[in-house]
């Protein structure tokens, strides 16, 4: 597997990890536990988890300075604690199908951030992509359907600021690259990021949600949101900027508005008209096609 196909995967199994989320996420909203509660626990179990793991496979990533501390505390703050907690508001209130659209916006965050961040110019064919996934992710989100879906403006602007979060998880770690290690702004990303969202936590309430909620259950949820949709989703995402421009990884992540969708239709059955299913079908071909043919010019 040559590196460009490795940065491929990685970001495809970043898309199939976030567009699942909505189930781990819903579920325990049932339970009564809050946006809060869900997004610490993401962050603390999934840099509770990625640390052990670095303890064995990588134990030089663990080593920081004081001035790595409080940039990454800044970076969990930024990137996952205000993106997390937005994305549990925005699944709540708006339909996962929407609130995967509006995370989608991140390649364009990325776009404009990267123009300034890196000087990265962006080529006209990543420019036709993105315009080709995102007529793709309005149709799979039927905003050009029947109208009967139930919008909410705090919903809508939770699922704008989390595709924000999304472009920073991405371009942040590339920016600090040359003085810190991708698994260094990781692990103690999410743990600055859980320490945040600590202050805010009701713990009295905590303890009777998790109390009320089937110990199967809340084990099986739990492990969803924190390792599989967030540290296997996160690490993979980040990893995949090491093989592949930024923009192509957040592309790439469109197929998790078609993960999202089916998650919906099959899960929670919400309705899915033949303008979804070809909104799907173009944000598939539009994603992963322009990796697979890139012009000679460019």
């Amino acid at each position: 597997m040559n590196n460009r196909t490795k940065g491929m995967a990685l970001a495809i199994i970043t898309a199939v990890m976030w567009g699942i989320m909505g189930v781990f996420v819903r579920t325990l909203s049932q339970y009564q536990f809050t946006n809060l509660e869900i997004s610490f626990f993401r962050c603390a179990l999934a840099g509770v988890a990625y640390f052990l793991f670095l303890i064995f496979t990588n134990p030089s990533a663990l080593k920081i300075d004081l001035k790595g501390i409080f940039i990454c505390l800044a970076y969990g703050a930024a990137a996952y604690s205000i993106s997390f907690v937005s994305y549990s508001v925005a699944v709540s209130r708006i339909p996962v199908g929407v609130a995967t659209v509006l995370m989608f916006m991140s390649p364009i965050w990325v776009a404009i951030l990267g123009r300034f961040m890196f000087r990265e110019k962006l080529k006209k064919s990543k420019i036709i992509t993105i315009f080709v996934c995102l007529i793709g992710a309005v149709l799979v989100a039927d905003l050009v359907g029947s109208g009967n879906m139930r919008l909410d403006g705090l919903g809508i602007l939770a699922g704008v600021i989390n595709g924000v979060g999304v472009a920073l998880q991405i371009l942040l770690p590339k920016f600090f690259a040359k003085d810190y290690e991708r698994d260094t702004l990781l692990v103690y990303g999410f743990l600055g990021a859980a320490l945040v969202l600590l202050f805010g936590i009701d713990f009295s309430a905590l303890s009777v949600h998790m109390s009320s909620t089937p110990v199967l259950s809340l084990l099986w949820n739990l492990f969803g949101i924190g390792i599989l949709c967030t540290m296997v989703a996160n690490v993979a995402c980040v990893k995949s900027t090491q093989y592949v421009e930024a923009t192509t990884t957040s592309i790439l992540s469109a197929l998790e508005v078609v993960v999202g969708t089916l998650v919906g239709f099959v899960i929670f059955h919400e309705h899915m008209t033949l303008l979804q299913m070809l909104g799907a079908v173009i944000i598939v071909v539009g994603a992963i096609g322009s990796e697979i043919y890139r012009p000679k010019s460019e």
